[in-house]
C-alpha cells in the first residue's frame, strides 16, 4: 500500500480540528507536569482490557499506523478488497485513491469513534450495565467489536508516542525502533525515553537489555538508566497546541511545504490564542519553529 499523504487542504482541515483537542489531551496526560507523560487511567485500562500491550511491536513504519486505523474504519475484509484494488492502479491513480479515502474519512460522521473513546463508566453500576449490554450481543458481533476496538486503541497508542517522539527527538518512533533493532543503541535509548513499554513488551528490547546485563555492558546500562530516570519530555512542552501543529505537519511531510504565513493562518483557524502561544505575527512563527527544532535536538528547551 502506498504511504498516505493527505492533500494540503486535507491537512489544513485535520490540524484545525484536532489541535484544540490535543491541548485538552495534554492536560489529561499531564504532559506539561515537569515533562512526564502520564496516561489517563482509562487509557491504561483499555490497554489491559483489550490485551494490546504488544502494540509496541508495530513501530515499523507510518503505513502500519495508518492501516490500524483503516482496519478500525473499514474492517479487515473491506480493507483487503480496497488494498487489492489499489495494487492494480498506477502510482498516480493510487495517490488519487488514497486522497479520496482520506476525504471520505473527513466527510464521515465519526460519532462512533468519539463514542468508543468517550463512553467510559464512572461508577461500578455503569460498568456492570456496559458489561451486560456487551454480553447480550451474539458471539460474532462481540468478536468484531473487540477487534475494531483493539485496532482503534493500537492506532491511538502508536500515534500518541509517535507525535511525542517527533516533538522531542526530532525523529519518529517508526524510525527509531527499527534502527534500534538493527543495533543502534542511541536509537534504543531514545525510543525507551518516549515509550517505556518497549522494555516490557517488545521482544528485541527485552532481549537486548537482558544480554547487556549478562555481558556486563555497564556503559550501555548507565546510558539507558539516564534516559529512564529523566521525564519522557525532559523539559516541559509549554506550547502544546502549537507544537502539535508543528508535529502533525512534520509527520505527514508538510511542515517544510507550508509558508510561515500559512502556518499562522492554520493556527488561527485552529483557534490557538496568538498571545498564549507567542505567535503574534509571522516573525514570531519563524522564531517558534526555530525553538521547536532546537527542542527536538535537545529534548527540552526553555520556552520562557
Amino acid at each position: 500500500m502506498q504511504k498516505i499523504r493527505p492533500t494540503k487542504s486535507q491537512v489544513t482541515k485535520i490540524v484545525t480540528e484536532k489541535a484544540p483537542e490535543y491541548v485538552e489531551f495534554f492536560t489529561d496526560v499531564k504532559a506539561d507536569a515537569h515533562g512526564w507523560l502520564i496516561l489517563p487511567d482509562r487509557y491504561l485500562q483499555a490497554m489491559k482490557n483489550l490485551n494490546i500491550s504488544q502494540y509496541v511491536t508495530l513501530y515499523k513504519d507510518q503505513k502500519t499506523i495508518d492501516v490500524c486505523f483503516m482496519f478500525f474504519f473499514m474492517g479487515k475484509d473491506e480493507f483487503k478488497v480496497w488494498n487489492n484494488k489499489l495494487s492494480g492502479l498506477s502510482i498516480d491513480e493510487q495517490k488519487q485513491e488514497c486522497e479520496t479515502f482520506v476525504q471520505n474519512i473527513l466527510d464521515t460522521d465519526l460519532a462512533e469513534f468519539d463514542e468508543m473513546l468517550g463512553k467510559w463508566p464512572d461508577t461500578p453500576e455503569e460498568e456492570e450495565k456496559l458489561r451486560q449490554d456487551f454480553e447480550s450481543l451474539d458471539e460474532e458481533t462481540k468478536k468484531l467489536n473487540i477487534e475494531r476496538s483493539q485496532f482503534l486503541w493500537i492506532h491511538i497508542f502508536l500515534s500518541l508516542h509517535n507525535f511525542f517522539s517527533v516533538m522531542v527527538n526530532g525523529e519518529s518512533m517508526v524510525s527509531l525502533v527499527p534502527k534500534a533493532i538493527q543495533g543502534d543503541d542511541d536509537a534504543f535509548c531514545k525510543s525507551v525515553k518516549i515509550d517505556r513499554n518497549l522494555l516490557d513488551h517488545h521482544p528485541y528490547f527485552i532481549e537486548r537489555l537482558k544480554q547487556a546485563k549478562l555481558n556486563g555492558e555497564s556503559s550501555f546500562i548507565r546510558e539507558l538508566s539516564k534516559y529512564q530516570a529523566k521525564p519522557n519530555l525532559k523539559g516541559a512542552i509549554r506550547l502544546p497546541g502549537l507544537y502539535f501543529v508543528f508535529a502533525m505537519l512534520d509527520i505527514v511531510g508538510w511542515l517544510d511545504d507550508f509558508t510561515h504565513t500559512e502556518i499562522l493562518d492554520l493556527c488561527d483557524a485552529a483557534a490557538l490564542d496568538r498571545w498564549q502561544h507567542r505567535i503574534v505575527d509571522v516573525n514570531a512563527i519563524t522564531k517558534r519553529l526555530i525553538e521547536y527544532r532546537r527542542f527536538q535536538k535537545t529534548g527540552g528547551v526553555s520556552m520562557h
